[in-house]
């Protein structure tokens, strides 16, 4: 199997940033781990202290303990600077992932052509 295809594979199933530390860069994987992990961080941080907010309100009956009412509150849309951040993250999430594979592709090609 080639380098390139390696790294690509490495970057989109392993990791973000696998395939370039496959390929010796160290700098451009920890740049793009990095980011990858600190957009999932945020993400799951908003998760848990959502998850935590409704489990309150339960507690404190503010919504009651029916299927449905706890799935209308948990499906709620964020509003706000709280959207923006979280379509931020997950766009930040995403577009590291997939710069990731391009990136390690290209690289992977040329180790390949030398």
């Amino acid at each position: 199997m080639k380098t390139s295809v390696k790294a690509a594979l490495l970057s989109a199933f392993i990791c973000p940033g696998a395939g370039h530390f496959y390929l010796k860069q160290r700098g451009v994987g920890n740049l793009i781990l990095v980011t990858a992990i600190a957009s999932l961080s945020y993400l799951c941080w908003h998760a848990y202290q959502r998850a935590q907010l409704i489990s309150e309100q339960i507690l404190n009956g503010e919504i009651p303990l029916q299927l449905d009412a706890i799935y209308s509150a948990v499906t709620q849309a964020p509003v706000g600077n709280e959207a923006i951040w979280i379509n931020l993250a997950t766009a930040g999430f995403i577009l590291t992932w997939i710069i990731g594979i391009a990136d390690a592709y290209r690289l992977g090609r040329r180790q390949d052509s030398e």
